[in-house]
């Protein structure tokens, strides 16, 4: 076992607040069945949920600790364009740090935990977010359609007593096998037999991962308190579990896959996620994530569990979810119809000069009066003063005013342009989005979330929207 106090230091989630239930689905294409997924909003992709989940991990704090950041996707929105780099950026991480890109495989979720563990414990990083995240289609009426979902997760991973999770373990095993697979250039994924691949990939490889790491460890499967392992749909789970054969009580409360569907890599740390917030001191949990092989990762709880702050986690994001009514709908999100798009143009040294402003969220604040400048600008609008501070805006505000377009192209109109006063100083002017547009009004509580605004120059621009804070206003697309 790890003698260091290497572990979990913070985590945080995303689940998009849209839901697409089987009923809506058996509406259009017939069948039956239960449970929903959790579906994307049509400005969000793997990277804006990932810079999400980063966020929430981090708790308000700036990135610039970090050692290096990396990002788990299967889902990309650059092929070749490192996405982490972007992540790390909004973070505010700083240059002097490393990131990397994974994918190619569902487990490079719990390979890049493990990964940064490990870079931590031999000290080539004091502190790595890993984040995960995919944003998963399957052909409209396919088989695949009810149980992918979309989220996002991210662990922060340090050493000391700021332990919320000390890691003990970890084993893996690698075999080629074919059960999902996605070609380069096709959309949507692929799956073999399922009898097949239940009794030859998940049930044989899952659990040949997991006795690896109990005889590494010498633990029983009653010191283990909760189990957080990939699945890929509610049908096959239990049977997964019952082939670990593990005592009753290890199931997370909550039933993820019924609720938010198959998130990819993200799956096994948003249960991961799910596991630390119903841990107790001392309890072991244990992660698993599945692809070509498995992943088994385990961690003991420490006392600094009790004092995490549980109020937006995965309990709470499930809470907040609100139905996608119409399939139509869901189609112009994921833009499986023609839906007219803009094709703004940014330009590139534009890009660079403003990404201190538009990706990290930097304005000005006036020494002389107080006075906070969002965009940045050469003389304070108040006072005229020349010497402007530099000053990162707060994330949450209240609307000052608001404005509905009917007339602009979105797959989701109309669109809300709002102006916030926000906590710390400033008003930000910019789009709302996750919200019924009847429901906007002044006052209204919102928060700054990070979102794909535009599409030119074969570049995907991204900038920040308001939506309505956890628990105030609820969102509708009807």
């Amino acid at each position: 076992m790890i003698g260091d106090m290497v572990g979990i230091t913070a985590f945080g989630v995303h689940i998009p607040r849209y839901r697409l239930s089987a009923q809506t689905l058996a509406a259009v294409w017939g069948g039956g069945g239960g449970g929903e997924r959790a579906v994307a909003n049509h400005d969000e992709d793997s990277l804006t949920m990932a810079v999400e989940a980063g966020l929430a991990a981090l708790g308000g704090r700036s990135g610039q600790g970090l050692g290096g950041v990396m990002l788990a996707t299967t889902t990309p929105p650059y092929a070749e364009k490192s996405s982490a780099a972007i992540l790390a950026t909004v973070l505010d991480a700083g240059r002097d740090l490393f990131v990397t890109d994974l994918g190619g495989s569902l487990r490079a979720g719990t390979t890049g935990l493990r990964l940064a563990l490990d870079a931590v414990r031999a000290g080539s990083a004091g502190e790595v977010l890993v984040a995960a995240a995919d944003l998963r289609s399957a052909p409209p009426g396919g088989e695949l359609e009810p149980f992918l979902g979309d989220g996002a997760a991210a662990m922060v991973v340090g050493e000391g007593d700021d332990v919320l999770a000390r890691f003990e373990a970890a084993h893996s095993v690698t075999h080629e096998f074919s059960d999902v697979w996605r070609k380069a250039d096709t959309r949507f994924p692929e799956q073999g037999d399922l009898t097949f691949v239940r009794a030859y990939g998940y049930e044989k490889l899952i659990p040949e991962a997991v006795d690896g790491l109990l005889a590494r460890t010498g633990l029983k499967r009653q010191d283990i308190a909760k189990v957080a392992c990939y699945a890929p749909d509610a049908r096959l789970a239990p049977g997964i579990l019952r082939a670990l054969e593990f005592p009753d009580g290890v199931n997370l409360r909550m039933p993820l896959l019924a609720s938010i569907g198959n998130t990819g890599t993200a799956s096994p740390l948003l249960a991961l996620a799910a596991a630390l917030e119903e841990a107790q001191p001392g309890d072991r949990l244990l992660v698993v994530g599945y692809g070509s092989g498995a992943d088994a990762l385990l961690f003991q709880a420490t006392e600094r569990i009790e004092r995490w702050d549980r109020r937006h986690g995965v309990t709470a994001q499930l809470r907040a979810g609100r139905p996608l009514v119409h399939y139509g709908k869901f189609l112009q999100f994921r833009r499986l119809v023609e839906t007219e798009t803009l094709k703004a143009f940014t330009g590139l040294p534009v890009m660079e000069r403003e990404e201190r402003q538009n990706l990290r969220l930097y304005g000005q604040k006036c020494p002389a009066c107080g006075a906070v400048q969002y965009p940045r600008r050469h003389l304070c609008w108040r006072c005229s003063g020349k010497e402007l501070g530099e000053h990162r805006l707060g994330r949450r505000g209240r609307v000052f005013t608001f404005t509905k377009d009917h007339l602009v192209p979105s797959p989701d109109p109309p669109t809300v342009m709002v102006a916030a006063d926000l906590d710390g100083g400033g008003r930000f002017y910019t789009q709302m989005t996750d919200c019924d547009p009847a429901g906007v009004d002044f006052e209204m509580p919102v928060e700054l979330t990070f979102r794909r605004f535009h599409e030119g120059g074969e570049l995907a621009n991204y900038f920040w929207k308001f939506r309505p804070l956890l628990g105030g206003a609820p969102p509708s697309a009807d």
